[in-house]
């Protein structure tokens, strides 16, 4: 089943909620067929004979606005083409060449396109006196000098609108905080106060949206009618398509073949529908659900969306959640957050199994996969695209967030405070630890897509990924601060190194196992304890200014383990005396690991793999532990005193 038809499906099973706003559960709106979603700057209230009660500028974060629209408009770029209702000071104000440049010759003033289909719309039969409104305002009321006298708009001594606000001594008016670059272009929404109507915003009202498709059917009732591909039915077909769906103003379009100058066929076909013929109707509810969907469930990084999305109603865990964040959607409100890895488990377990009875239920239980990026500013391309069952998609899932489970550091933003968690970082998290913070936008797009399909296909992270952030994490031992080096570099290196052992069946979690005897994981133990020697007869002052010689050796440890391990014990031979007194619980401890190593393996300089940093988290996360306990010991002891 080709993508475009499962999103008509998905549009035709959430249609109820076509063009309601504040729907629970919902960060954006589903648009109904005829319409798009644009940001709006300026918001005009007219009263029932078309006079104007209010104008204001919009705050940024209310400005998206569901309006409708015709096949032209939804897909215009240089050629002036009106929307309906709602739309830009070109379009709805006469004296707009008053304030812009003179109209060009031999085109269609904007304008009067927009008051012919504004009018069609308003003599049509049942209209709502709100559209009427509207066109009444347009019709006898310059807009733009009547914003210029709300105090929305401003001009300069010479009468021209100000582009920008330069007067420093005064506040900035509002409008110069919503539109960047011509002011000219601000589009506008209109609200409409009736006695007795309680949805005064035009954008909001379901009736005036149902109406405005009826319009539209008798509007351009003359379409031709051609066989639909996504649908295999005969509907009234178009070649435009829509745009805005990755965000509201995107200009990239998926489906486009208006090009007729270039190359575009290459001598294939005489035109666009020798190749494929859509549906409007098909069209609007692909596009519309495809931007819904996008803005609702989808991940964007520098254009790219990573979206999953399940069929019948179904919403699917999300790919690039980590594991404190998975398990907190499904968590019941006030229950405590786990603290030990067991509770974390349980957790992971409970919320899967939510998703699962939820996919079990449904009538269909599939997810949709769908990887989008334009490579210009008009195209769109469907970079991936995959269908699987959901109890496969949910496994994949847990597959990633099990086999990669690894003490992580994150921060509770509603508390303002750290937490520990037992699971997997964000994929971002585990990109920066790979190449630092400051990894550009190019290559966090591709790092996320590889780490993409790892997580959908049941595979380890890609190799070269492993071998980079083990020697970032070596390198970067010496000169990062020592807390943000663990929790930024260290446990996510950790969380890629052990998904590719679990997977072929390698046991490895962050519980210190003191079984192994393999090679690289002892030499890991052995520098852990090696830092604890010398970190222990620190200072409090010195703590976060020294660095340990285990810290300044990692690096060349983890190429020459046997040759540097003889310079480190030198090293350490101040800091094991001052230790004694203590029992000398480490020098005993470094004994016992070494003990367990084959006399070659021990001798042997041979590189160490990504076990070494296992077994050197293991042991410290181990040793924090312990004295975790003793501090809890002694304070009950002080108690009970």
């Amino acid at each position: 089943m080709s993508w475009m038809e499962q999103l008509v499906q998905t549009y035709d099973e959430n249609e109820r909620f076509a063009g309601r706003e504040n729907v629970e559960g919902m960060r954006a709106l589903l648009p109904p067929v005829g319409h798009i979603v644009q940001n709006a700057q300026i918001e005009m209230t007219l009263n029932t004979d078309g006079e104007l009660i209010q104008a204001e500028a919009i705050p940024k974060e209310e400005r998206a606005t569901l309006i409708p629209c015709t096949p032209d408009s939804a897909s215009r770029t240089s050629s002036p083409s009106p929307h309906p209702l709602h739309d830009n000071l070109s379009y709805i104000a006469r004296d707009y060449y008053d304030f812009a440049k003179k109209a060009p010759k031999g085109e269609e003033i904007p304008y009067l396109m927009y008051k012919k289909l504004l009018g069609a719309w308003a003599e049509s039969a049942s209209v709502s006196p709100k559209v009427r409104a509207v066109y009444r305002y347009i019709s006898n009321h310059d807009v733009i000098h009547d914003l210029i006298e709300k105090k929305v708009l401003y001009q300069d001594s010479n009468g021209k609108l100000l582009e920008k606000w330069t007067n420093k001594d005064a506040p900035k008016p509002p409008i110069f905080n919503v539109v960047a670059g011509d002011i000219l272009k601000s589009m506008v929404r209109f609200r409409v106060v009736l006695d007795g109507d309680d949805c005064p915003e035009l954008w909001k009202d379901t009736a005036l949206q149902k109406e405005y498709q009826r319009f539209f059917e008798q509007y351009f009732s003359e379409a031709e009618e051609q066989l639909c591909y996504a649908t295999g039915k005969i509907l009234s077909a178009t070649d435009k398509h829509g745009k805005g769906i990755r965000f509201a103003g995107d200009g990239a379009k998926i489906i486009s073949s208006n090009d007729m100058s270039g190359f575009t066929f290459r001598g294939r076909f005489v035109d666009g529908d020798e190749c494929i013929s859509i549906g409007y109707e098909s069209s609007q509810k692909a596009m519309n659900a495809l931007s819904w969907l996008t803005r609702n469930q989808g991940y964007t990084h520098d254009g790219r969306v990573f979206l999953a999305w399940g069929r019948c109603g179904q919403t699917p865990p999300p790919v690039f959640d980590d594991t404190a964040r998975l398990t907190r959607r499904r968590r019941a409100a006030g229950m405590a957050r786990p603290s030990s890895l067991k509770g974390w488990a349980e957790s992971l377990t409970n919320a899967l199994a939510g998703y699962r009875h939820a996919f079990k239920q449904a009538e269909m239980s599939q997810v949709n996969v769908m990887i989008l990026d334009a490579a210009t500013k008009g195209r769109l391309s469907i970079c991936y695209y995959s269908e699987m069952a959901g109890e496969d998609f949910i496994e994949r899932i847990e597959k990633w967030h099990r086999h990669g489970c690894w003490r992580q550091h994150g921060y509770d933003s509603e508390k303002g405070e750290p937490f520990v968690y037992f699971g997997v970082p964000t994929p971002k998290r585990i990109v920066e630890a790979c190449h630092g913070e400051n990894v550009g936008d190019a290559q966090m797009k591709l790092e996320l897509e590889r780490i993409f399909y790892a997580i959908l296909q049941g595979n380890p992270l890609p190799v070269d990924m492993e071998r980079m952030v083990l020697g970032r994490a070596v390198k970067r031992a010496v000169s990062d601060d020592y807390y943000s080096w663990r929790r930024q570099i260290v446990e996510p290196a950790c969380s890629i190194i052990v998904r590719r052992l679990n997977l072929v069946k390698e046991e490895y979690t962050v519980a210190l196992d003191e079984t192994k005897d393999d090679r690289s994981y002892l030499f890991g133990r052995m520098i852990a304890v090696a830092d604890q020697m010398e970190r222990a007869t620190y200072s409090r002052e010195e703590m976060g200014s020294r660095t340990t010689n285990a810290m300044r050796y990692m690096e060349i440890f983890s190429s020459r383990p046997a040759t540097t391990w003889k310079t480190l014990h030198k090293k350490l031979l101040p800091y094991q005396q001052k230790r004694e007194m203590y029992g000398g619980k480490e020098r005993k401890l470094i004994s016992k690991i070494g003990s367990m190593f084959k006399e070659e393996d021990f001798l042997s300089d041979r590189p160490l793999d990504g076990r070494f940093l296992l077994g050197f988290y293991c042991q410290q996360y181990a040793m924090e532990q312990e004295r975790e306990e003793n501090r809890k010991k002694k304070a009950q002891q002080e108690e009970e005193v």
